[in-house]
């Protein structure tokens, strides 16, 4: 990595920042102009991002950025054959920051990189659009809503969800009363995944930044493939990566926020990878009068995923969707799908035995076109300085219950009360050891932002 002072360099950041957000939004306000973006991470997701911006004709992606140099290649093809430029290449991040011509940095690195890069950009008077998970730990979410709410930056999330229309009149309907009291819900995200390769450790690669790609995680021995994903330091595990979508969803129709206590159920139980994150989770979240059970599992072949749902008034086989939402209120019963399953509320007869749909709201829509409904409120709101649909602090709410249960997880399943206005467990100090993830020097989400 190019050798640059940190201290100095956020010293300089958060000095023009207001410089730097002025020039953003004089710029990005007009409508004529072009809104210009730098992503950082362009593996397998990143690409898929450039894949929807690059339909648009206001954006224009000026860097493409990765710790490996390899990534380049693919990554700007797809800005090229969209657009006749190509974009620059950067290896450190930082230098999109000093780039007063950009308007906003999309990260889609994986988990580790998520807060500071967020907290960074948004010194640098950067806005953001982050993919999910938020974040390793409650604590660096809460320093990520911090650094936005600061710099007056637009920081957005990849939880599509909230982008698809049909979502927020399922919340409309169920906030209405017209599903009756809600005591239950059951969140579901239960599917058959492969176990995790561990290759040997091999010298690391030419034109790989090892260091920086480490970033704020333990360096370790170079590997090649996703060995990463069985640590904590790295990843929140496989099931709340992915979950993080069906809770952000489910709290988003129930108005939820944080819950009073957390008791977590599972272990590893069908692999032998050397993960450390659970394969088999149950976790109970109490909010009040209601009860949130988050289900889980990563062996079940029989479960399938609502990912490409292709514009249809068809809706998935409830029985067996791997990322349904199940709302159980007093008048009726909610199953919701995201990413484009729908809903439908079913009404029964107990004398008669039977249930029936009254109200349905199907998807017709394809996950790629709430893709770019997302991109469309994020560039939107850079110009017009709103919050957006998926604002980080939303996120970060919706992480926190993530969070939780893989706490109670590693305290022993243990049942956990929560106290919401700080954030912190109630009389456990075991517990609260792990509201900070382990970051490295000099990559150290900052006390003040």
């Amino acid at each position: 990595m190019e050798s640059i002072d940190r201290r100095r360099f956020l010293k300089n950041s958060i000095g023009a920042a207001t410089t730097f957000t002025a020039l953003s939004q004089g710029r990005s306000l007009a409508a004529g102009n072009k809104v210009i973006l730098g992503i950082m991470g362009v593996g397998g997701r990143g690409r898929a991002l450039l894949t929807s911006l690059v339909k648009r004709s206001d954006v224009r992606i000026k860097y493409i950025c990765d710790a490996d140099t390899r990534a380049y290649g693919p990554a700007a093809e797809i800005v090229m054959d969209a657009h006749d430029y190509r974009p620059k290449f950067v290896q450190d991040f930082r230098k999109m920051l000093e780039d007063s011509e950009v308007d906003a940095i999309v990260i889609a690195t994986s988990d580790r990189w998520h807060a500071l890069a967020t907290i960074m950009a948004c010194q640098a008077g950067k806005d953001v659009y982050v993919e999910k998970p938020l974040s390793l730990s409650i604590w660096d979410g809460r320093k990520m809503v911090e650094a936005a709410r600061k710099y007056g930056r637009v920081v957005q999330v990849g939880t599509q969800s909230r982008s698809a229309p049909y979502a927020e009149k399922a919340a409309e309907y169920i906030q209405s009363g017209k599903l009756g009291d809600v005591y239950l819900a059951r969140v579901f995200l239960m599917q058959q995944s492969p176990a995790i390769h561990v290759a040997d450790v091999q010298p690391v690669p030419e034109g790989l930044d090892y260091d920086l790609w480490c970033g704020p995680s333990p360096k370790l021995p170079y590997r090649p493939g996703r060995w990463f994903w069985r640590l904590w330091d790295f990843y929140v595990g496989y099931i709340m990566a992915d979950m993080t979508h069906q809770i952000d969803l489910a709290r988003y129709v129930l108005g939820k926020k944080y819950p009073d206590t957390a008791c977590n159920s599972g272990g590893v139980y069908h692999f032998d990878d050397g993960r450390e994150q659970p394969d088999t989770q149950f976790a109970t979240l109490e909010f009040g009068k209601l009860t949130m059970l988050l289900e889980a599992s990563l062996w079940s072949p029989y479960m399938h995923r609502i990912v490409h749902l292709p514009p249809t008034t068809a809706f998935p086989d409830w029985p067996f969707s791997a990322t349904k939402i199940e709302i159980c209120g007093s008048k009726g019963f909610m199953c919701l799908g995201r990413h484009g399953g729908g809903w439908q509320v079913f009404e029964g007869d107990s004398r008669v035995r039977q249930s029936k749909p009254v109200v349905s709201e199907p998807a017709v829509i394809k996950f790629g076109s709430i893709i770019d409904a997302h991109f469309e409120d994020f560039i939107n709101c850079i110009r017009s300085r709103k919050r957006p649909r998926a604002d980080v602090e939303e996120a970060h709410l919706s992480m926190v219950l993530c969070h939780l249960a893989n706490i109670s997880y590693r305290v022993g399943n243990r049942k956990l009360k929560f106290d919401g206005e700080t954030e912190t467990f109630v009389n456990d100090a075991e517990a609260n050891k792990y509201l900070k993830a382990n970051y490295r020097q000099p990559w150290i989400v900052p006390e003040k932002v």
